[in-house]
Parts: structure tokens; C-alpha cells; sequence
């Protein structure tokens, strides 16, 4: 796949719209599988209102891909994005290693009706866009239980790039088994429970260092591990 968007995608309904819907995208399988140009080699969300499950991706390469596993949410979409497998795969000359963003692009994420329409003229379907998610906290989405194992990533820009939510931490993302060279560290915001398993880092150029907010880990000196 070699595009201008995101490359293997799963997706689970918008904001209103998918709440109302409440239909899950799960187990599905992704494997053996070719990642060029384009936004990310698996990429879940943004669309993630009617959850996001058991989902494989396995035996996988990314050749100047932005992203190698990429989570996008909003906070209107909630869902749940869990159980999920990423294993086996190379990534080559990639910006990210990992990018994981539950606010991901406010820009395009949170839909108004442009200047000069009117509500009344507009189609149906820009209607169920602009349908406002109530309570909020219906919006709020929630992601735990990420699996990586046995990843090979080279000449990558940043490992992680990685933001939960206040109300939303980013739960239980286990990566075991892997090699990472690139650039920078990256950073680490709003995880939980995050864990590191015969992890091994190259990281070429030395960074400030950052408050990385999660319990119950010091990052540093587990990434040296």
C-alpha cells in the first residue's frame, strides 16, 4: 500500500452517529502486508465510536511510512480500542515508531457547519456530523491492552509519540522482545500501567529531559533495560 493517508486502517463509526450505531470492528486479522508512502502502516481510529477489538496485525514492513502502529481518537468519539496485537514486523525510515493521540488533529476532529450555510439546507448526513455527543462523557474514548511484540524498527525519527487523556489514560501497553533506533526518546504523556520487556533502544541524539506522567513507572530507567 503506498497512498497518502493512512495505509491498513480500522475504523468504528463518528462521534453521535457511531454512539447511536454501537457496532464494534473486531477480529480482524492484518498480515504479510507491504506499507509504503502514507500515514501509517496500522492505524486505528480516528473513527472509534462503536469500539475497536481483537485485532492482529502480524508479519508486517513499513518503508518510509509516518507512522508504524498508530491509535487516533477524539473526544467525541468515544469507544474502546483493546486487545490489540501488533507483532513480527520491520519498520524502516519511519517518523514514528509508535504514535498514540486520544485528542488526535482538533482541526479536522470536532466538525462545525461552515460560515455562509444554514442548518436548515444542509444534507442529512452533515446533520448527523454536527449532532452534538451528550453527555460528553459518552465522548470520552478509552484504550488498554496493547500487545508489541518482536518489532524491528531502524532510522526511525522518534519511538513514541504517545498522549492519553486526563480522564483517559493510555492503560496496559506491554512491548516485549523489540529493537528501536532512532533519532529521539520521544515522549510519554497520560500512560498507565506500561511495561518493558527485553526492550532495546538506540537513541541517537540526547534530549532535554520531560516530565513523563504515568504511574507507578520511571520510563528512563526502565528504557534502559
Amino acid at each position: 500500500m503506498d497512498c497518502n493517508d493512512d495505509n491498513f486502517w480500522v475504523k468504528a463509526g463518528r462521534d453521535w452517529d457511531g454512539l447511536r450505531v454501537n457496532r464494534p470492528t473486531e477480529y480482524v486479522v492484518i498480515r504479510k502486508c507491504i506499507a509504503r508512502r502514507g500515514a501509517g502502516l496500522v492505524t486505528l481510529g480516528s473513527e472509534t465510536s462503536g469500539s475497536i477489538r481483537h485485532i492482529l496485525a502480524t508479519d508486517l514492513y513499513a518503508k518510509h511510512t509516518d507512522n508504524g502502529l498508530r491509535l487516533k481518537s477524539a473526544t467525541t468519539r468515544g469507544g474502546v480500542i483493546e486487545d490489540i496485537y501488533f507483532l513480527n514486523s520491520v519498520l524502516d525510515s519511519v517518523n514514528n515508531v509508535f504514535q498514540f493521540n486520544l485528542n488526535w488533529y482538533p482541526a479536522y476532529s470536532y466538525s462545525e457547519l461552515p460560515k455562509g450555510y444554514s442548518y436548515d439546507s444542509v444534507p442529512a448526513h452533515w446533520k448527523a456530523m454536527l449532532q452534538k455527543v451528550t453527555p460528553a462523557e459518552k465522548g470520552i474514548p478509552h484504550a488498554k491492552d496493547f500487545y508489541i511484540n518482536n518489532i524491528k524498527a531502524t532510522n526511525a525519527k522518534n519511538a513514541f509519540v504517545a498522549s492519553g487523556l486526563e480522564q483517559s489514560t493510555l492503560k496496559n501497553f506491554i512491548f516485549s522482545n523489540s529493537t528501536i533506533s532512532a533519532d529521539v526518546l520521544g515522549t510519554m504523556e497520560l500512560t498507565e500501567g506500561w511495561k518493558f520487556n527485553n526492550l532495546k533502544l538506540d537513541i541517537k541524539k540526547k534530549i532535554e529531559k520531560k516530565a513523563i506522567k504515568q504511574e507507578g513507572i520511571e520510563h528512563e530507567e526502565r528504557l534502559k533495560q
